[in-house]
């Protein structure tokens, strides 16, 4: 990518607040004291007057099509007819401005839609979408959009590669709450963080009231400038059905209609396929409807069974594994769990819990660190919270929770690479929560490792614990880098089994056994004969050092 990402983990950012004093606040050497207590509030400003169209175009936003490398779709609001409704592009030129841009360079296109959608404040909003076709992969395009007089500013956008390049994308658990003052330092803080992202994924809940215009504006205003050059990938939660799909959503967002073919499903069933990832969405808000949940739950196999990526996103909106409360989705979890583990899809990004919570199934863990399979994720980016319920959804059903945290909001983001997805969850004030590293190879095979700080302890697994003098030993671990060097020690502990001590600060005597290479999914596994006149009822730990880790072994005991 052009940009340099962030590592991990990032400081704790601590705000420098500069004291004001309790009399008045200087200002260009004039005093602006405080108003009087007994002067009267002002009005609120009215939704209907802070929220109405007008000719200037607003709400501009990406939305993905079949083909983005080639193609791009932007849907705005404006007062606009469908005869004068249109988009102006051009590849993105040094300058604008006083600097025209060369003769034929700019191509103009006509809306495809203009869907003017009622509102309860007393008019219509009416949605524009464009699609922009034949372009080029991997070049960046500046746009516009209007009525031929009444403009948007110029905006950027770069088309995806025509095959696998590393990117970034941001995830969103609910907003719904307090969009107009708690959320915006959310969006605002991941841009910061990625401000080359390529999409964004909501799961769902991205306002309180499925017909609102007011949380719509809201929620415009607070993504700004960021939802027009940003490829926008979300599906509709609970909130954003009453009495159906909000009549907002189509006409906002109109994903490719590449879904299972159920008209009530049309663009919140969709996929995406970017730059070596397939994106799908998934609508889990109807899983009490048999025909609706068995037309995704197949169209989902088919998906997972055919794919061309190396790495796979699944997003939708009630967890199979719930973290709060006395939350199930038991018809989320039959159906679409097994086919998530079954085709070893990579992330299973989730909302609804206001919450946060990660983990995954038990049967799949491999070392203290290490895991092989599915990482459900949960989390919220609204000011909403709800208490978490200690796990007992993912306990109960075969899972464990790795992370969680309440009374928080998040955003995470995902760095892909070829052989490599890295994970990181951020509070909103920046500070980093949870994090992991999911690598694979060619042939599918996967690890998931956490990151940690201190990557020390007992992570060391070993064939047997009892063994005989001369007898064969495997150690294995995972967590490393690809190809790292790694160098394998038996340390002779002091005492006993019973009080032996941990790691290399208390043994008797350490010998080198030999240096191993981590494989391309970070896991070390070395066989080697123990030395024949080991004494018997002496005990060992294996301890292996890199330039990344300290670990040992639990307690080896000779016989």
């Amino acid at each position: 990518m052009n940009e340099p990402r962030k590592s991990w983990p990032i400081r704790s950012r601590q705000a420098k607040l500069a004291s004001i004093g309790a009399g008045a606040l200087l200002v260009g050497g004039l005093a602006l004291a405080p108003a009087a207590i007994s002067a009267a509030a002002p009005p609120k400003y009215p939704a209907a007057e802070a929220h109405k169209p007008s000719p200037i175009p607003d709400r501009l936003i990406l939305i993905p099509t079949n083909t983005p490398a080639a193609s791009q779709r932007v849907t705005w609001r404006a007062e606009a007819t469908a005869e004068t409704a249109q988009a102006q592009i051009l590849e993105a030129p040094r300058a604008l401005g006083e600097v025209a841009p060369a003769a034929g360079a700019v191509t103009n296109v006509m809306a495809m839609a203009s869907v003017p959608v009622n509102t309860t404040l007393g008019y219509a909003s009416t949605y524009h979408t464009v699609e922009f076709v034949g372009l080029k992969p991997n070049t960046r395009y500046t746009y516009r959009v209007g009525d031929g007089t009444n403009w948007s500013a110029w905006t950027d956008f770069t088309t995806a590669a025509a095959g696998f390049q590393p990117f970034s994308f941001i995830y969103y658990g609910d907003a719904q709450n307090y969009i107009d003052s708690a959320v915006p330092r959310v969006f605002r803080q991941a841009f910061a963080d990625r401000p080359q992202a390529k999409a964004i994924v909501n799961a769902g809940d991205l306002i309180d009231s499925a017909n609102s215009e007011e949380q719509w504006g809201q929620w415009f205003q607070a993504g700004g400038f960021i939802d027009g050059q940003v490829n926008n990938i979300s599906i509709p939660g609970n909130h954003e059905y009453s009495g159906g799909l909000s009549t907002f959503w189509r006409p906002q967002f109109p994903y490719p209609d590449n879904g299972p073919g159920n008209p009530e499903l049309k663009q919140t069933v969709y996929s995406v396929d970017y730059q070596g990832v397939r994106f799908i969405g998934l609508d889990s808000n109807v899983q009490s409807n048999a025909t609706l949940m068995a037309a995704q739950t197949t169209w989902l196999e088919g998906l997972l069974k055919n794919n061309p990526n190396k790495w796979t996103v699944v997003t939708f909106h009630h967890p199979v594994y719930s973290t709060t409360g006395t939350r199930n989705n038991p018809n989320v979890r039959a159906q679409w769990a097994p086919l998530l583990e079954k085709y070893g899809v990579d992330l299973a990004l989730q909302g609804h819990d206001h919450s946060y919570g990660r983990g995954n199934l038990k049967s799949a863990r491999q070392s203290a660190t290490t895991h092989n399979g599915v990482s459900y994720v949960v989390s919220v980016s609204g000011g909403k919270m709800y208490d978490l319920n200690g796990g007992v959804n993912w306990t109960g059903n075969g899972a464990e929770v790795i992370s969680s945290s309440e009374n928080t909001q998040l955003y995470q983001m995902i760095d892909v690479d070829k052989d490599q997805l890295r994970f990181e969850a951020r509070y909103a004030n920046g500070e980093h929560h949870d994090g992991f590293l999911i690598r694979k190879n060619d042939a599918g095979e996967r690890t998931v490792t956490e990151l940690v700080a201190d990557n020390t302890g007992e992570q060391v697994t070993v064939d047997k614990t009892s063994v005989e003098p001369g007898e064969q030993l495997t150690a294995t671990a995972f967590g490393y880098d690809s190809g790292e060097k790694v160098k394998v020690y038996l340390l002779r502990t002091k005492g006993t089994a019973a009080n032996a001590g941990d790691g290399d600060r208390d043994y008797d005597s350490r010998t080198y056994v030999g240096t191993q290479t981590a494989d391309a999914l970070g896991k070390l596994s070395y066989s080697f004969k123990l030395p024949a006149d080991l004494d018997k009822d002496s005990t060992y730990r294996v301890y292996l050092e890199s330039a990344t880790q300290k670990i040992t072994s639990p307690v080896i005991t000779v016989k």
